[in-house]
């Protein structure tokens, strides 16, 4: 657990963050098939090489069969994080896509994180454990507990499968390009209006792709 000195520390940092690293999410709806159990596709990813309490800027995506996209940045701090920041961002990925949606009905989740998939199935189980060191945040309940807690809650609803990264499955590979447009959001400062055009373009590029093969 972190240190009252570390969390000290992250509280000024996140203060003090820059207005473009502050969390942000751009989600929409773009034309696809009608479907009564859509799949939702998700990812993360990491940029590293921060220092002091800020350990990276983060960015997550989803993209699903029924249309439905996301994309978001999140910085990520340190004594936040835990031992593994891309699991964070992976399962955090995962709440933005489907965290809603659970108490509705049944749920199928694609992604390419073997780690990230052994924590859904554990806590459809009953488990409450989350990461190594991870907290979350101090001001609100933590993303992670809330989705352990819906998954837990609704045993039987989630289904989770498996696609190999970078393996030519092109909805994976949606989430994935949207997932690193969350990313660079944050880290190159791309305009707010940029990132909502282009992540419609994504959603609406790899749907149609799909829908073709």
């Amino acid at each position: 657990m972190p240190t009252r000195t570390e969390l000290m520390k992250t509280a000024s940092a996140e203060r003090g963050l820059p207005a473009r690293h502050r969390p942000r999410q751009v989600v929409g709806l773009v034309a696809a098939p009608a479907t009564s159990h859509p799949i939702f596709y998700t990812d993360g990813s990491v940029s590293g090489g921060r220092s002091g309490a800020l350990a990276a800027l983060t960015g997550w995506g989803f993209l699903s069969t029924d249309g439905s996209y996301g994309c978001g940045r999140y910085p990520q701090f340190t004594p936040r994080a835990g031992l593994d920041t891309p699991l964070v961002t992976e399962l955090r990925a995962v709440w933005h896509a489907v965290g809603h949606r659970l108490d509705a009905g049944p749920v199928t989740v694609v992604l390419d994180s073997q780690a990230a998939i052994r924590y859904l199935n554990r806590w459809a189980a009953g488990s409450t454990k989350l990461p190594s060191g991870y907290t979350g945040s101090r001001v609100r309940e933590a993303t992670l507990r809330r989705l352990q807690t819906v998954v837990s809650g609704h045993p039987g609803r989630l289904t989770v499968q498996h696609a190999k990264g970078h393996a030519g499955d092109v909805l994976n590979e949606g989430a994935d390009t949207l997932a690193q447009l969350g990313m660079r959001w944050a880290r190159d400062n791309v305009p707010d209006d940029e990132v909502t055009r282009r992540a419609a373009g994504v959603a609406e590029g790899f749907l149609a792709d799909w829908r073709r093969r």
